[in-house]
């Protein structure tokens, strides 16, 4: 056994994405301080080494190739996303043509990636040390003892996979990318529950599984919708109650297979296995198990209950955690990344601050840590109550709706913007937006989960594109790029909420004119509604009683665009008209007698 003693400026724990992605924006933006990563597993990974987190959005795609200056390499090397593609339906009807088809009808202005994580992080390293980081590979942590105030190095302990050559790395700044492992988050008692529970089974096969094979050729019109015959570019859901089964395709020629359950409607134990995985894929899938039952699995993995919150995520003694080792939301949407690229970029700012002297220091740590963990929360939210939206395929296209407005107007505008680097009073206003983006975001998912227990529509054939070109979502989409100062985006984030509002009321009325007298009572009365002060304008009102181009032109921007994405509402036989439930649930005055509202 071998003692020594070396030191560095910042030290990452963990050389997956996370830790990876941090080395390369600290050496970006802080050239002169030494960095070094401490990671177990050896060079070279395989292509298709097995990690979640394969498919990249907006936020996170804008972090790698604009931030990280990997846009190129990302073109070159990995696959261009086609967005996300959603089939609802499963568990009624297995036939994909038959289902709802929600996707976006072509490449996006605003690209996105699928990425080979073992092609990605071995690339990564070799950028990395070409940058001047530090990799000790091969190397375990195994006890960090951390400096608590003044200036006091922290002492990180590690040995060899094998247990010699015992040393101890000393750091100004330990920045913990350990994934779920969780070094920090563990050793110091930080791990709290997120209010999710759900599970995830997933593995690799050698080739391209494509969706289009599940469709005879001879239904021309269903292969129609892809004529440039890209639809295998997007993370592809399968979906049903409780669950999903994606396809990822992978630029190493393999594809990404997983399902995530909910515990509430699909227990742990039923996808433990591979064979019992394939079982449950067999059973709620019918032909995508036909499709993937005969491909040999190169890998097979499960994560019981991954979603986690963290008490505390950045501290001013010095420390941070950043990607799965502080918090983990949910797959869907692919928010993993968003989060190692939002986390990172806090810690670098922090750790900017400090080797500057910054007398703000300690107040911005206090001000990222409740910002982000906030954040947190909100997006949580996203996946807690969306069990039952997963089955019901007049609701889901809403809800895809619904996020993607929050996440283009305030989420995404907020990182492209580099909003956490304003001066506190200025991002101050940020936060108060947040937050109201946040009651909003609540509410709205609490509607569209309740409208969804109560929905029996069924799926039935049609292509629901989002976003159409041109619509309010898709300008949203390209507003990504666009050049704002503060005082314009300030504004821009302050309209879009009040159209977020009025897209609540739009979801509103949607889910109490389709659900019918009885079942929409019992929502309104669930959710509160009567409490949230959505009250239609007298236009809004008027416009159901015109017809053509008059009704449109009385409609409010958003209720428009969200007519031209997911389609007209279909109300109930029974239902009263809008200006009645208006008058009973939205504390409107009645236009004219009130209609009776229950059967």
């Amino acid at each position: 056994m071998s003692s020594t003693e070396l030191s560095y400026d910042l030290l990452i724990l963990g050389g997956g994405l996370a830790g990876l992605t941090l080395a390369r924006q600290l050496r970006r933006e802080l050239p002169n301080a030494s960095v070094a990563i401490v990671e177990r597993q050896k060079r070279p990974l395989p292509d298709a080494t097995h990690k979640v987190g394969e498919s990249s959005v907006e936020l996170s795609s804008h972090y790698f190739g604009t931030r990280l200056g990997l846009k190129e390499y990302l073109l070159d090397r990995q696959i261009v996303k086609n967005g996300l593609r959603f089939f609802p339906g499963g568990g009624h009807t297995h036939a994909i043509e038959d289902r709802v088809e929600v996707g976006p009808p072509q490449l996006a202005k605003v690209p996105s990636y699928q990425l080979d994580r073992g092609r990605l992080e071995n690339d990564l390293r070799a950028m990395d040390e070409a940058d001047g980081v530090t990799l000790l590979e091969g190397v375990v942590v195994k006890h960090v003892d951390l400096a608590h105030g003044g200036q006091a190095p922290h002492r990180v302990h590690v040995t060899d996979l094998d247990g010699d050559n015992a040393r101890t790395l000393t750091c100004r700044w330990v920045l913990d990318a350990s994934g779920w492992k969780g070094i920090l988050r563990n050793q110091l008692g930080l791990t709290r529950p997120s209010g999710h529970e759900a599970n995830s089974a997933w593995w690799r096969v050698k080739g391209r599984v494509d969706v289009k094979d599940l469709v005879p050729a001879s239904d021309t019109a269903w292969h129609a919708r892809d004529g440039e015959h890209i639809r295998w570019q997007s993370t592809v859901h399968f979906m049903g109650t409780g669950y999903w089964l994606w396809y990822i395709p992978l630029s190493t020629d393999h594809t990404s297979i997983g399902i995530v359950v909910h515990d509430a409607v699909h227990p742990y134990e039923t996808i433990r296995t591979y064979e019992r995985a394939l079982a449950w894929v067999k059973k709620h899938e019918p032909r995508c198990w036909e499709q993937i039952k005969d491909l040999p699995a190169e890998d097979f993995l499960v994560h019981r209950h991954y979603s986690h919150a963290s008490a505390k995520c950045f501290s001013a003694d010095r420390w941070a955690t950043v990607g799965p080792a502080g918090v983990f939301a949910d797959p869907f949407y692919s928010p993993g990344s968003d989060f190692i690229a939002l986390g990172n970029s806090f810690a670098t700012e922090l750790v900017r601050l400090d080797l500057a002297g910054d007398p703000s220091f300690a107040a911005r740590v206090e001000e990222y840590d409740g910002f982000y963990l906030r954040f947190f929360d909100v997006s949580c939210e996203v996946y807690r109550k969306s069990a039952p939206v997963y089955g019901a395929p007049r609701v889901l296209p809403a809800k895809v709706y619904w996020d993607d407005f929050h996440y283009w107007s305030f989420v995404c505008q907020y990182f492209f913007k580099s909003c956490w680097k304003l001066p506190p009073e200025e991002h101050a206003k940020f936060v108060a937006v947040a937050r109201d983006f946040a009651d909003l975001q609540f509410k709205g998912q609490l509607l569209l989960s309740e409208w969804a227990k109560r929905a029996t529509d069924v799926p039935e054939r049609m292509h629901i594109t989002l976003p159409p070109v041109p619509s309010v979502l898709a300008n949203l989409h390209l507003d990504l790029e666009k050049d704002m100062g503060t005082s314009e985006l300030l504004a821009y984030m302050k309209d879009k909420h009040a159209m977020a509002r009025e897209l609540l009321l739009e979801l509103a009325l949607r889910a109490l004119l389709e659900l019918g007298p009885k079942a929409g009572a019992e929502l309104a009365q669930v959710v509160g509604l009567a409490s949230w002060n959505l009250v239609p304008s007298g236009e809004r009102l008027d416009a159901e009683t015109a017809e053509g181009g008059a009704r449109r032109r009385k409609l409010p921007a958003v209720a428009r665009d969200l007519e031209r994405c997911v389609g007209r509402t279909r109300p109930h036989p029974d239902s009263p008209s809008i200006a009645a439930l208006a008058e009973r649930w939205l504390g409107r005055p009645a236009m004219a007698a009130p209609e009776p509202l229950m059967a």
